[in-house]
């Protein structure tokens, strides 16, 4: 039996919200363990929507913590891809509107052109950011990466299990260093055209950051 959680005991609350509801929501469980006990309350929820549909569970998920913890979420992000959302008009009048929604709710975005593997990708290598990848093309590139350090990995797309090799054999200094290059060179591009592109780099740093906050012990 899970014992109830003590809101009133943590400092701050962060809550992510994830397209994927496997792979995004294990990945950022990992990040639990940079915060001492009743520090952060880290949650991260898969939905299995679209882009505006996770800014809209997104605000949801908020106004829940904030019952259940009678306390202000101090961070909420919505985690999506750009998926299809170029397929249609109506699919891109959705994306649209995922961003204008979450700029009037105060939900901060973090988004991959195409796939969230983009991201995990950047842990091995730069990529070509003047040439479009289609997502099967960044599936087969991680899968590769991986197998340069354990040659019997083999990646299907929806396995939460590569988040383990990504941290073991990568290096997230420099995803961030990469994705910060390619977003800077899509800087005049309309997101749903800057592919590649990701902000990934941005929500792990805010992470990393209020980590090191609450370890941090003074000389």
């Amino acid at each position: 039996m899970q014992r109830p959680i003590r809101y009133r005991k943590y400092r701050m609350f962060f809550l992510i919200v994830c397209e994927d509801e496997k792979t995004e929501p294990r990945y950022f469980e990992q990040f639990k363990a940079l915060f001492p006990p009743y520090s952060l309350f880290l949650k991260a929820v898969g939905t299995g929507r679209d882009a505006l549909g996770v800014v809209e569970q997104a605000l949801k998920e908020r106004e829940a913590l904030l019952e259940r913890s009678n306390r202000p979420i101090d961070f909420t992000w919505a985690v999506f891809d750009k998926d299809d959302a170029d397929a249609n008009d109506s699919r891109r009048q959705r994306f649209a509107r995922a961003f204008e929604l979450a700029k009037q709710r105060q939900v901060e975005l973090a988004y991959s052109n195409e796939c969230f593997e983009l991201w995990l990708l950047l842990h091995f290598q730069q990529v070509d950011m003047k040439v479009a990848l289609p997502r099967r093309d960044i599936y087969e590139a991680l899968e590769l990466a991986i197998q340069a350090y354990d040659p019997s990995f083999a990646y299907r797309h929806g396995d939460s299990t590569v988040v383990e090799p990504v941290a073991q054999y990568g290096d997230e200094a420099a995803a961030e260093e990469r994705a910060a290059v390619m977003l800077a060179f899509h800087d005049n591009r309309p997101v749903i055209e800057a592919n590649p592109s990701t902000t990934l780099h941005k929500l792990v740093r805010e992470l990393r950051d209020w980590g090191a906050f609450y370890t941090y012990k003074p000389e």
